[in-house]
């Protein structure tokens, strides 16, 4: 072992020093580091709190000091029991008090709260984290409060606006449908009134055939703002469709007069359907509505003529078509709608299937027509597409799945012979409808039918008279009545006073929302308004083809 000498002892301590000094001076650091990241809590925007497992106040910084002694008019300090001084402030003590317990078994989370009176709510985002000593021990808690008042009061602002937007965006719909539908009802009601003035005057000259001619345009115009009711009634909801097989050439042919009364003369309409290609499974009533909105829009688009197509063929869709169609694969009926007209811009045919979206006049379109073929075509298990160029005119495209049953399809049926209806006894029928004018006409086709009737004009006394009275064979009744009883109150007193107790209703509004209390029960039918007189007999010699049994 070597001797130290002077030298060397020098050395040690030289280094010792240098030591110490470097201690000294990363102790500096440290302090230094530890007094920047206090001020930077201290004058952080959140409000922060440290405690021990005793809810004791182990820190709290400025900003924190300066919302208690703004809002609550005093000031935490250090070694404060919590509990204690939150005594006054049961808001503040009732959102921690829950909330301890998670802190103190190791949970981190976060919290938004409002604090305060009514008129006066802060509105908090607090960071909750338990508090961990060198060993990861639990030794309390701490977090840190954001006050996010003004943010959720921007937003509210914000919700306001787009509120205010949305409201002035419906009235704004709601102008155009009202305009558009009053444009479409008063050309409808202005056939109706002049084909029955030419009507009256053909009588007058004893033109019978022309008299014969004139009344179905006019019954064919009142068809139409019918179905123009209950295409807006069902545009709300998802349609009650009534599928069956249809052969869409047959279909077709049976529009011609129909769509022919519905373009100009300078429109010529080619059919191009072919018979012999696949049947759908649809609903042939709204078929025939979207073909026929279809063929308005194309009319619509050739102002000075031009041509309209018809036609169909058999398209077998495979995997990358199907996809781009956003349909299955597999076989599918491609009808095309094609016009001649002035057809459209990109931006106008990206725009065309909204609802209430028109480049009609103010007053000239309700924007509905496309948007409600769409979706009766989706609905119905298919797609539409439009194709479009400016000047050159426009192609719809509707496919539909292939009915795959063996069911007949529907048939373009010739009008029924009502002079050969099938002979019958007279039965009694009781008759409710408050509207005058439809209660005598209704009245006066029962007693040609051959019944008995009896007529009243409000739900109470038609009760009374079931009371009181013989019973009817059949009820018909209007849904909404007046008195205190509506119609399917009546008809429920009916069937408890007879077995199996044959029941039309007849409603003005669109029939899922009349029967928003349940679908029709057993031997019960139901009649929108307007309906054919001819409807009514077939529903009578259905629900009477035999004798109610009646208690």
């Amino acid at each position: 072992m070597q001797p130290v000498t002077q030298a060397s002892y020098e050395q040690l301590q030289a280094r010792v020093a240098e030591l110490e000094t470097l201690l000294a001076q990363r102790g500096d650091i440290a302090q230094a580091n530890n007094n920047l990241l206090g001020e930077l809590v201290d004058n952080s925007l959140a409000n922060v709190f440290a405690a021990d497992r005793k809810m004791r106040l182990l820190a709290i910084n400025r900003t924190a000091r300066e919302t208690f002694q703004r809002w609550r008019g005093f000031v935490p300090q250090i070694g404060d029991y919590i509990p204690q001084f939150l005594a006054n402030q049961p808001d503040i003590m009732g959102r921690l008090a829950p909330v301890w317990p998670r802190l103190l078994a190791g949970e981190a989370f976060i919290d938004t709260i409002a604090l305060g009176p009514p008129d006066a709510l802060r509105h908090y985002e607090i960071r909750y984290h338990p508090l961990l000593d060198a060993q990861q021990r639990i030794q309390g808690g701490y977090m840190f409060a954001y006050d996010i008042t003004e943010r959720i009061a921007e937003q509210e602002r914000l919700h306001q606006t787009e509120e205010a937007l949305r409201q002035s965006q419906k009235m704004e719909a709601v102008g155009q449908l009202t305009g558009g539908i009053a444009h479409d009802f008063n050309n409808l009601l202005g056939s109706i009134l002049g084909a029955l003035e030419l009507a009256e005057q053909r009588l007058s000259q004893h033109r019978v055939s022309d008299t014969a001619r004139l009344l179905e345009v006019g019954k064919n115009s009142a068809l139409r703002a019918a179905s123009l009711v209950q295409r807006l009634l069902a545009f709300s909801r998802q349609q009650t469709l009534l599928p069956q097989p249809v052969d869409v050439q047959r279909l077709v042919a049976g529009m011609h007069d129909l769509i022919r009364s519905s373009i100009d003369a300078h429109i010529d309409l080619q059919d191009r359907t072919l018979a012999g290609q696949w049947s759908i499974r649809i609903d042939p009533q709204q078929l025939e509505n979207a073909l026929l909105n279809l063929c308005i829009n194309a009319r619509d688009a050739m102002p000075l003529g031009g041509t309209l197509r018809i036609g169909c063929e058999n398209a077998e869709l495979d995997d990358e078509q199907a996809r781009r169609l956003d349909v299955p694969p597999g076989q599918f009926l491609h009808i095309r709608v094609d016009d001649t007209g002035m057809g459209m811009s990109k931006d106008v045919m990206q725009r065309a299937l909204d609802p209430f979206f028109t480049t009609k006049p103010m007053g000239q379109g309700t924007g509905l027509g496309l948007s409600m073929v769409y979706g009766f075509v989706r609905q119905s298990g298919g797609q539409l597409r439009i194709d479009s160029t400016p000047g050159q005119g426009t192609s719809v495209h509707l496919y539909l799945p292939r009915n795959e049953s063996t069911t007949p399809e529907h048939p373009c049926a010739a009008p029924e012979n009502t002079d050969a209806r099938p002979l019958h006894r007279p039965h009694r029928i009781m008759l409710v409808e408050d509207q005058a004018t439809l209660r005598l006409v209704l009245g006066e086709v029962l007693k040609e039918l051959g019944h008995e009737v009896q007529v009243f004009e409000d739900g109470r006394s038609a009760l009374q008279a079931l009371q009181h009275g013989p019973l009817p064979d059949l009820l018909i009744t209007d849904v909404g009545l007046p008195g205190g009883i509506d119609g399917n109150q009546l008809a429920e007193a009916y069937r408890g006073l007879a077995n199996e107790a044959p029941v039309i209703l007849i409603t003005g509004y669109d029939i899922a929302c009349s029967m928003a209390l349940g679908w029709p029960a057993e031997r019960t039918e139901v009649l929108s308004k307007p309906f054919e007189l001819k409807a009514l007999g077939e529903r009578i010699d259905r629900l009477l083809g035999v004798d109610a049994h009646l208690r």
